[in-house]
């Protein structure tokens, strides 16, 4: 049975949305970084690295640019930014130097989700990060076991936005798409899951205008993701009046500066 939602949009201050067909998805999909860990200090000190050893720094780079790349896309457009050409293997070195340096945290509520969810349907990770670093990352976390499916896009015939790897995690997990929901908070990895046909949850504390998802929250631990996953009741949620912040985001320390 398809998994779809009765509204095409609902923001932070909604409530949750009414589920037509299926109560609950049979499968969840979870981009890694920024989602389910805090990695994003890795990713930019592997950039100020890269950047370093050309002589410059990340000051006047627009970052906003690398969010949710891949390592392909992430040296091309870094590149771009730094003016001199940076190769996919330079920065993967720079990756697994950053995060052997400084492991990223569990985010808020990741841990307790992913545990909850994995006693009632096949998890999956759809991630635009290399696969090494991304199953070294959940080992760390002790959260590998819990997913069926662990996918790069690096493995797939091509990376977020395309649906590549979305389309793969649904193969190995054993569902269609359309009865499958993705977990993303990024622009890029939204696309992907969309165009993929899989229902959207968007988490972050500052959605786009407009974005199109199925439900949008500013954390995992939030009640309404909760509801709409069918692990609480939606009547018992009452609406929330504003966006979380950052800070309640995070369950890790904020990072040392580069």
């Amino acid at each position: 049975m398809r998994f779809t939602v009765s509204s095409s949009l609902v923001t932070n201050n909604s409530q949750v949305p009414r589920v037509a067909g299926a109560k609950s998805p049979q499968a969840a999909v979870f981009d890694c970084d920024g989602l389910l860990v805090d990695s994003q200090h890795c990713w930019e000190r592997a950039y100020a690295q890269v950047a370093a050893a050309r002589g410059h720094s990340l000051d006047g780079i627009r970052l906003e640019r690398l969010l949710g790349a891949s390592v392909a896309i992430a040296a091309r457009v870094l590149g771009e930014e730094l003016g001199q050409p940076v190769s996919e293997r330079e920065l993967r070195g720079a990756l697994a130097d950053q995060f052997a340096a400084a492991p990223p945290r569990a985010l808020r509520g990741a841990c307790e989700l992913v545990a909850e969810l994995s006693a009632r349907m096949p998890l999956g990770v759809a991630s635009n990060g290399p696969r090494d670093v991304v199953v070294g990352v959940l080992e760390q976390l002790g959260l590998r076991a819990a997913f069926t499916a662990v996918m790069s896009a690096e493995e797939t015939a091509g990376d977020k936005p395309a649906p590549y790897v979305y389309l793969a995690a649904c193969r190995q997990l054993g569902v269609a798409p359309a009865c499958a929901v993705a977990l993303e908070d990024s622009p890029l990895g939204a696309r992907a899951a969309r165009t993929a046909g899989l229902a959207l949850v968007l988490v972050t504390p500052d959605p786009p205008l407009g974005a199109d998802a199925d439900l949008v929250v500013p954390s995992l631990d939030d009640d309404r993701l909760r509801a709409f996953l069918g692990l609480s009741d939606p009547d018992r949620i009452a609406p929330r009046a504003a966006a979380v912040g950052v800070d309640e985001r995070h369950a890790a320390e904020a990072p040392a500066e580069v």
